[in-house]
């Protein structure tokens, strides 16, 4: 880590080159390898507040991601509107209000690189634009607050935001607020044009998310009107989400408004509500996924996946069906506690191998409703968690599966999930060293666990069928896809 009284020195010598630019082009990103001393007064947050360090034995990846070169500098937008391509590097601090990408914009932001929101600011990339934030495991790049690379600040959920991708893949929303195939991002006013999403080309690309950390983010504006840490919103196949974690939500960790996008090696830890939430038609596919819920909860009604179709036609088409493979999702566990681990309701269908659910004090999964339970039927049914294990949930820690007083037409999700042909393991101890630790999560689990076997073989060529393992790390790793790029302090 570089001196403070060097970086000070490094950037005025900077500034009296070159002057204290507004500007949004930066330089290349092969200057992301030269030695990187920090911005001014955006401090280590290591210093700034006792729970922004890493965990492990991986480098600090705060210090890390907040290293910039030397000619980087810092910027502060002027305008809340980006229409031309631009590349950003170094610190880029937003102006407290919603930033709009418009097409044919490409935003292009290089490793390293730290972009600072204030309470009102979000960052919404268009239908038609696109953004490229492609980090680096050594330096990822990093979305958060002012508060938490100040020193003197300690960060919070909603301090900031978030990130919203807005695509033209299609969604089921056919009467929605925005016309036939189009809806209206939450966040947005509704009458504004640029909070459109939706279309016809599932192929379509919102840009590339990979190693970015996404902290302290979303915002409650109204009930069923929030911004989550990451909302994508009928973003498509070309698309790449991959390497990324949203820490400390307000509101969802991800949200996925309808589309095809899909999702690889996420991270989702304390999100307030819901960890991964969807909605109007989502049909992507998610390899190593990674949930874990906070302690306790402001919300009505958490969970570690919440998942719909349509909340008013339950049948409406595309279905959401997105295919999930290689998951652990994490409750609070020892903390008592009423949150359901997978809510699946309003005519939503998912197929998911593969996958630890452990700690929800409520129930592993809970089928809400009779359009979904109706998925449940046939030999290769479109709702489905199989080839799984569930540890430690419910109020007496063996009851996962046990029935609400909800309107599911009598389905008996004891009954279905503890079926021979699903293949599922109850009350099997996965052997996860942390799970719930909030701090130092360690979700490996050692080479004897029933992890390790018992797994289903994909074949769709999307997912790396070697995962020959049940949860989101191979067991007995000494190294793992988590390491030297996440936060959990």
């Amino acid at each position: 880590m570089t001196s403070p009284h060097r970086f000070a020195l490094a950037l005025a010598a900077c500034l009296a080159a070159c002057g204290e630019s507004s500007t949004d082009i930066m330089s290349a990103r092969d200057a992301a390898t030269q030695d990187l001393p920090s911005a001014p007064d955006v401090t280590d947050a290591g210093s700034a507040a006792p729970d922004a360090t890493d965990a492990g034995s991986a480098a600090p990846d705060v210090s890390d991601a907040g290293t910039v070169p030397a000619d980087a500098g810092e910027i502060t937008l002027t305008t809340a509107e980006i229409t031309a391509s631009v590349t950003w590097q170094g610190v880029v601090r937003l102006p407290n209000e919603l930033v709009f990408v418009r097409p044919p914009a490409v935003l292009t932001i290089l490793p390293g690189t730290r972009v600072l929101g204030q309470a009102s600011s979000a960052l919404i990339v268009t239908r038609g634009a696109r953004i490229v934030a492609d980090g680096t495991r050594e330096r990822p790049i990093v979305f958060g607050p002012v508060s938490e690379f100040t020193a003197g600040m300690t960060p919070r959920r909603g301090d900031w935001g978030g990130l919203v991708m807005l695509g033209s893949a299609t969604i089921n929303r056919s009467g929605g607020d925005a016309g036939a195939g189009e809806n209206q991002i939450e966040g947005v006013d509704s009458t504004d044009a640029r909070g459109r999403y939706g279309g016809n080309d599932d192929e379509s690309d919102c840009g590339t998310l990979r190693y970015v950390r996404i902290d302290y983010a979303g915002k409650v504006l109204a009930r069923d009107n929030e911004l989550n840490s990451l909302t994508l919103g009928a973003c498509g196949r070309r698309t790449t989400i991959d390497y990324v974690q949203t820490h400390r939500g307000e509101d969802d960790g991800v949200e996925v408004f309808g589309g095809t996008v899909d999702l690889r090696h996420v991270v989702i830890t304390q999100s307030d509500d819901d960890g991964l939430d969807w909605d109007f038609g989502w049909r992507g596919r998610v390899q190593w996924l990674f949930v874990q819920a906070p302690s306790s909860s402001t919300e009505s009604d958490p969970s570690g996946i919440e998942a719909d179709n349509d909340r008013d036609a339950n049948n409406a088409t595309p279905r959401s069906l997105p295919v999930i493979y290689n998951a652990t999702v994490v409750g609070p566990g020892a903390t008592a506690n009423t949150m359901p681990g997978v809510v699946l309701r309003r005519g939503t269908g998912v197929r998911m191998f593969n996958t630890i659910i452990t700690g929800w004090g409520a129930r592993a999964v809970d089928v809400r409703d009779a359009a979904s339970a109706a998925l449940a039927a046939g030999g290769d049914p479109e709702l489905q968690v199989s080839s799984s294990l569930f540890h430690r949930n419910g109020s007496m820690g063996t009851t996962h599966f046990i029935d609400s007083s909800d309107n599911d037409g009598m389905f008996d999700e004891d009954a279905f999930f503890r079926n021979p042909a699903r293949m599922n393991r109850v009350d099997l101890d996965p052997m996860l060293p942390a799970a719930d630790n909030l701090t130092a999560p360690n979700i490996t689990p050692p080479m004897g666990s029933p992890a390790a076997t018992g797994a289903a073989t994909p074949t769709d060529p999307f997912f790396d069928a070697t995962a020959t393992y049940v949860g989101a790390v191979a067991p007995g790793s000494t190294t793992t896809w988590m390491d030297g790029w996440t936060r959990f302090q």
